[in-house]
């Protein structure tokens, strides 16, 4: 037996439909007709009830046993309306159409304070003024005192390592990654030594002390194309290797001769045609460089070949300054060979014209001798 329960306001009405059944009626009035369920029509409802209604959807049925899903509408953020761009912005490219080129891992960027010309630093002044003292001062005292020779060319090193690490601070460093200053004192050493020994043998009367000065100019202008010479992106790097090049090979032509003019003794002229064509070789075969004692091994395979070179021409009839020729010209076939070795250019065409080169400037030396030009 079932038992009744008095009506309440929140009870479905007895007169459903009863054809259905089982079924309750669940739907939601609508907007014109009366609330049934309240028992009150809708405009009556009060302003709270019609705000909950649309907050939170149909209030639940009292009598229904499940109850409803809660209305996930309101967790859902509104679409923002769309931003517009102006026109000028609308029709910029996003990204650029362009990349800048990479800066090369072995190439740093300039250092502040530096500028595209030779770097003239106090040093590199001082270092110049001590350098030509001690040329006028070898060519105008009798007997020409040996050991200035020493200590110029002492001055000439400490000084260029000195120029070097003021100008380029942070490239001479020390550490792990600082770069090596001591390939570039060979070059200055061998000119300070050089310089005085040809004036001496070369320079007469008045004219001694106008060369001294200009030989000085020379060596500063040739440090100078050492500092500047450090950093392959500068854009006057071509002009100082030309000049530092251009002094190598009146170093060599030098001291070359300068064997054969003081009449050395054979055993000490080839080993000291063999030191000065290495430390030479050096300054040539530093440009370019991949490994530092690949570019020894090579500067010590030139001093060996020179020294061969000097010990066969003890027997060919020819001396002085037309014998230092020969003997640069054998200096630049092996130098321009290895320098075109370590740095990939070597093929058939560079070789032959390293040979023509230097087999035609033989011809002449012999013609030159032949006519007692020597």
């Amino acid at each position: 037996m079932t038992e009744e329960h008095p009506p309440t306001d929140l009870d479905e009405p007895a007169q459903g439909d009863a054809g259905q059944g089982e079924d309750v009626a669940t739907d939601q009035p609508s907007d014109d007709a009366p609330d049934d369920r309240l028992g009150q029509p809708d405009h009556e409802q009060t302003s709270s009830t019609i705000d909950d209604q649309d907050d939170h959807g149909p209030l639940p049925d009292a009598g229904a046993d499940e109850l409803p899903l809660p209305d996930i509408r309101d967790s859902i953020a509104e679409p923002k309306p769309a931003t517009t761009l102006p026109a000028a912005a609308a029709a910029a490219p996003l990204l650029p159409t362009t990349w800048p080129d990479p800066i090369p891992v072995s190439s740093p960027a300039p250092e502040p304070g530096r500028f595209d010309g030779l770097v003239i630093t106090p040093a590199l002044v001082i270092l110049g003024l001590l350098i030509t003292l001690a040329f006028l001062m070898f060519v105008a005292i009798e007997p020409s005192p040996r050991w200035l020779l020493l200590f110029a060319a002492v001055v000439a090193v400490l000084g260029t390592d000195g120029a070097l690490r003021q100008s380029w601070p942070q490239s001479f460093r020390s550490g792990p990654d600082a770069a090596d200053s001591t390939p570039h004192p060979f070059l200055p050493a061998l000119l300070a030594i050089a310089a005085p020994m040809l004036l001496e043998h070369n320079a007469r009367g008045y004219m001694v002390l106008p060369a001294a000065l200009l030989a000085g100019l020379v060596f500063t202008a040739v440090i100078a194309a050492q500092i500047s010479s450090v950093r392959v992106t500068m854009p006057v790097y071509p002009l100082v290797r030309l000049a530092s090049t251009g002094a190598v090979y009146l170093t060599a032509f030098t001291l070359f001769s300068l064997s054969y003019v003081l009449d050395v003794e054979l055993p000490a002229s080839i080993a000291a045609v063999a030191v000065v064509a290495a430390m030479l070789g050096v300054e040539l075969l530093r440009e370019g460089q991949v490994d530092p004692l690949e570019t020894l091994i090579f500067a010590v395979v030139t001093g060996v070949i020179l020294g061969e070179a000097r010990w066969a021409m003890y027997y060919i009839p020819v001396g002085g300054y037309l014998a230092g020729l020969t003997l640069l010209l054998a200096f630049f076939l092996v130098t321009g060979l290895l320098h075109s070795h370590l740095t990939r250019r070597l093929n058939n065409i560079v070789t032959l014209e390293y040979a023509g080169i230097a087999a035609a400037c033989v011809l002449l030396v012999a013609i030159a001798g032949r006519a007692g030009l020597g």
